[in-house]
């Protein structure tokens, strides 16, 4: 193996790991964004809530799926929007 060849796996390797750490990174901003805002919505809605979403373990299971599931649809929507808007002739 050449010292080009080593050179080029090692710049591969950091920028999958750079890329890795953005993802990662944009994910935890995306999860605490979305916690506040469906607490803040549950806050906001609470008088009106049924008798059965009283419960801790409701409240609990609600405040842990929907931020997940926001941040599974925003990822759809950034996968939608960088493949709409990239240039056509751009293979990556």
């Amino acid at each position: 193996m050449s010292g080009e060849s080593r050179k080029r796996e090692k710049t591969d390797a950091l920028l999958g790991c750079l890329a890795t750490l953005g993802s990662v990174s944009v994910t935890c901003v995306l999860l605490f964004l979305n916690a506040s805002f469906v607490m803040a919505v549950m806050k906001l809605i609470e008088p009106q809530f049924p008798s059965w979403m009283d419960r801790p373990g409701t409240n609990q299971f609600l405040l842990f799926s929907i931020p997940v599931v926001l941040v599974v649809v925003e990822w759809m929507l950034i996968d939608y929007a960088r493949g709409r808007f990239r240039r056509p002739n751009d293979s990556t």
